[in-house]
């Protein structure tokens, strides 16, 4: 479809260096010397490499590796969380081979530190409200959205509910997910210092469990978080969260999951880097990528810039 799904990898990443604490995902190592090669010729891949970053997309980077780590017993790959900021800045400085956001690195890095990366934008991740499952609101506006993040609103009575407090939980700095929901949302408007939500967490994991625990309470996480006990997803202007509704560009609130590179990446590990995010990029995988919430990237009808301009594709 766009010229952004059929993206040539330019280089790929990073300093090969070691994460301390990492588990190794999906790792075969059968202790055999590595094969020279299969019939085709083509040599077996062989090496571990390190993946930092977003926790949105985690979880479909986990199924990944097993799966492409059973089909190269002798390839490993660490994959550790963070957030988006942490996995930005580590391939900025080349401690892992892969740092995954859910934003552009220009939105969170200097120049400077972009150059040499490669961005390999692997597929689409939506994200919307959620709220404790007592709250009898199913339905925001975007500007009452805007509204209750800013501060402005603080009572569910407010926008048709219950009385009641409306408790914020918001996820910490350097969040994509928090960068790609106020881009969206706030539109560059920036909540003052007198608003303080009950909580700021640091995966999206936490923020379905704080939401499920906490009264009256709203969040923000991406689809594949909403379908948890003890929270309920709002539609937004009467727009359900759907992947059909992303791709056709009537719900706004989603981005590009990024697994960025290094132009100037070790050869020792290139090649397993390179053949790692393609079999992401691939249509076998492309069924697993839909099964857990995300979008791949041939489906979709409109683009968004690193300034959020959404286009027709």
């Amino acid at each position: 479809m766009s010229d952004i799904s059929r993206r040539q990898f330019l280089g790929l990443s990073g300093a090969v260096a070691a994460v301390a604490g990492l588990g190794l995902v999906g790792c075969g190592g059968s202790g055999d010397a590595a094969p020279e090669g299969d019939a085709s010729g083509e040599a077996a891949l062989v090496g571990s490499i390190s993946c930092s970053g977003a926790t949105s997309f985690q979880p479909l980077v986990e199924k990944a590796s097993d799966a492409f780590c059973e089909a190269n017993p002798d390839v490993s790959i660490a994959i550790s969380a963070g957030g988006s900021g942490q996995g930005l800045s580590q391939i900025a400085e080349g401690s892992v081979q892969i740092g995954r956001s859910d934003v552009y690195a220009e939105e969170k890095l200097e120049p400077e530190q972009c150059e040499g990366l490669v961005d390999n934008q692997v597929c689409i991740v939506g994200m919307g409200p959620i709220v404790n499952a007592e709250v009898d609101v199913d339905d925001l506006t975007l500007d009452q959205l805007k509204g209750i993040f800013l501060g402005q609103i603080t009572d569910w009575s407010e926008v048709g509910g219950t009385a009641g407090t409306i408790q914020v939980i918001q996820r910490e700095a350097g969040s994509g997910t928090r960068a790609t929901f106020e881009a969206a949302v706030l539109g560059g408007e920036v909540a003052p210092d007198s608003f303080r939500p009950v909580a700021e967490v640091d995966s999206s994991g936490t923020v379905v469990e704080q939401v499920a625990a906490t009264a009256g309470s709203i969040s923000y996480v991406a689809f594949n978080y909403m379908e948890n006990d003890g929270v309920k997803a709002l539609t937004v202007d009467g727009v359900e969260p759907t992947q059909a509704n992303v791709e056709s560009g009537d719900f706004t609130i989603w981005a590009y999951e990024h697994m960025y590179t290094r132009e100037d990446e070790d050869e020792s590990t290139a090649a397993v880097t390179k053949a790692f995010i393609e079999f992401m990029m691939s249509e076998d995988f492309a069924a697993t990528v839909v099964e857990e919430g995300f979008i791949p990237m041939t489906d979709m009808q409109v683009k968004k810039d690193a300034d959020g301009n959404i286009t027709a594709a």
